[in-house]
């Protein structure tokens, strides 16, 4: 089975608290996966790390076999990993499209491709039955 990804030895500290220590995990093609524990267990400081949104003080992640470096949300989305947030807010002002691919637009020549991200919002809806206008 492909191993798609390995965190190995993946500490992190704060002044004062160590948040991680050590973690391994790592995950294979076809595999889901859920983390759960106690509030400050480090479930999140785990995840920010591996969507380069927090620096790890050490460890290794290898991605498809390469070990890679994170040093910012765009680097981990380059390798195919986003992090999606339990909690988040939405913009009133923006439409439902809009929130949907809020800092993921579609793009023509720099600017947002709106027919895109309208056919590709609709599309979305559709597949999970939510119909809105």
């Amino acid at each position: 089975m492909q191993k798609l990804l390995e965190m190995k030895n993946i500490s992190k500290s704060y002044p004062g608290v160590k948040a991680l220590d050590r973690i391994q995990f790592d995950l294979n093609a076809g595999e889901v996966h859920a983390l759960v524990g106690e509030n400050g267990a480090g479930k999140s400081t785990l995840m920010k790390i591996l969507a380069g949104a927090e620096p790890k003080d050490s460890g290794e992640i290898w991605v498809a076999g390469e070990k890679v470096e994170f040093d910012s949300p765009h680097d981990s989305k380059a390798r195919g990993i986003a992090l999606i947030y339990q909690e988040f807010n939405l913009i009133p002002e923006l439409t439902v499209a809009e929130n949907i691919f809020l800092g993921i637009e579609p793009t023509h020549y720099g600017f947002i491709d709106q027919k895109k991200l309208y056919s590709d919002a609709a599309a979305i809806l559709d597949r999970i039955g939510v119909e809105v206008d």
